[in-house]
């Protein structure tokens, strides 16, 4: 008796556990699920003056990529080796100076046994490898996170509200006579040159002094270049092409063209349809 309810308990179980299968297979999907969005609204705004001009969508993987610090740490260590030059010629365990001498006795003190202090295993012992130059240091890094470590130190600082995106596309408001679209210095006057003090307003009234300013643009601006030399120490000015992670992270405000933003997208579908 109690045989037959087991084996007939257990078939209403197979079955139900069928029918559920059956169930979940045939359903595409929950249908009150909320689709995560693809675009993100960045605001345009015209340069010096960072008056908003309109809205542009932007792909979320650009500006809105969740915080990955260890996709971070990856890309500064990978451009941090590659820029060692590897020229240097350090003193090995003969050559740097200390005595001979055993630091401690060999037995007797309760600690562990240690050599003299040229040896390679303390801090300011001599040098076992790589003391003959060339040295190079360079390590490898998959385009793929590289990208994506671009692509997350951008979502990171507009997140912050420390990236501003200077360009005009159908522009809602007019741009103002002193105003360009791109990141430079135009001269408007030709009997006055007054961008110097176009560029110490923009310091001045942004509260941007003493601040790491990076300014990224899509070819080379030559007002831009020549009326920041006096704020060489706290004004980086890179081209699209030679931006790295670590000038994001270091800046504290960052000002990028529109046309930048279409070149990190087109990249980052350039590297993902390569590893299709």
């Amino acid at each position: 008796m109690f045989a037959k309810t087991n084996v007939s308990t257990s078939t209403n179980i197979l079955r139900r556990l069928q029918t559920v299968r059956l169930a979940s297979t045939s359903t595409k999907g929950l249908p009150n699920v909320a689709v995560p969005p693809k675009y993100t609204l960045a605001t345009l705004r015209a340069f010096p003056s960072l008056e908003p001009l309109s809205f542009v969508p932007v792909p979320t993987d650009i500006l809105a990529a969740p915080l990955r610090r260890d996709i971070l740490w990856r890309a500064v260590v990978y451009e941090n080796d590659n820029k060692r030059v590897g020229a240097s010629n350090p003193p090995g365990r003969s050559e740097n100076g200390y005595s001979r001498r055993k630091l401690l006795p060999q037995k007797g003190s309760g600690r562990a046994r240690v050599g003299d202090a040229n040896s390679p295993t303390r801090h300011n012992g001599g040098r076992a490898l790589a003391r003959d130059a060339p040295n190079d240091y360079s390590t490898e890094l998959p385009r793929k996170i590289y990208t994506q470590a671009l692509n997350n130190a951008l979502s990171h600082q507009y997140r912050s509200g420390n990236l501003f995106v200077i360009g005009s596309e159908e522009p809602i408001n007019p741009i103002n006579e002193l105003d360009v679209d791109i990141l430079d210095l135009i001269q408007r006057n030709k009997d006055v040159d007054d961008r110097s003090i176009l560029f110490k307003k923009f310091i001045r009234e942004n509260n941007l002094v003493n601040k790491k300013l990076l300014f990224v643009t899509s070819k080379l601006r030559e007002g831009l270049l020549d009326y920041t030399q006096h704020y060489q120490q706290k004004v980086d000015i890179v081209q699209q092409e030679s931006l790295e992670v670590n000038d994001l992270l270091k800046a504290q405000k960052i000002f990028v063209e529109l046309d930048v933003l279409k070149y990190l997208n087109k990249l980052h579908l350039d590297v993902l349809g390569s590893q299709v």
